[in-house]
């Protein structure tokens, strides 16, 4: 698709009702130029959303599609997490170098840990990926070794998906 998300919201709520909202940019005006792409989008949002698509795959053929532009700046990522900034919730802070398929690796990690997402406030200025997640496991605030662990985890996943 060559979309790259630049923004998002995204919140639970008790009942188990999660509302996320995506702000892209479509770095090749493909649904301005083609506007029958859409119904193709939202098919692959449903299937993605229903299990029925594989996002992995999919993100894999985007970067197969083509080599990605090197950086204009370098930025060193950067993790921290806290249970001080809200009273239900482990806050984890990440900045790191934009690319396609960042929030993926990052959503990976906490999925694969079992931890649940409860809000994640995602923002790019430039090339620079500004994301906070708002972390429970199994309802409450995570440890300090859950923590530790996940930043330990998160930080191998980044280096190992795009080393140097």
């Amino acid at each position: 698709w060559g979309m790259n998300i630049v923004k998002a919201n995204a919140f639970s709520n008790q009942a188990g009702v999660v509302v996320d909202t995506f702000y892209f940019t479509d770095r090749f005006a493909t649904l301005e130029l083609n506007p029958s792409e859409w119904q193709r989008l939202q098919d692959s949002i449903r299937g993605v959303l229903s299990g029925d698509v594989d996002l992995g795959r999919l993100l894999h053929d985007r970067f197969r599609a083509g080599k990605p532009k090197p950086a204009k700046i370098k930025v060193e990522t950067r993790l921290h997490s806290n249970n001080d900034c809200s009273p239900h919730s482990t806050v984890l802070e990440v900045i790191a170098q934009d690319r396609p398929g960042l929030l993926h690796e990052l959503t990976g990690v906490v999925a694969d840990k079992g931890y649940n997402i409860e809000i994640a406030l995602i923002d790019t200025e430039g090339e620079v990926a500004i994301d906070v997640l708002y972390l429970t496991y199994q309802g409450t605030k995570l440890t300090e070794e859950q923590q530790n662990s996940l930043i330990h985890a998160m930080s191998g996943e980044l280096s190992a998906a795009h080393p140097g």
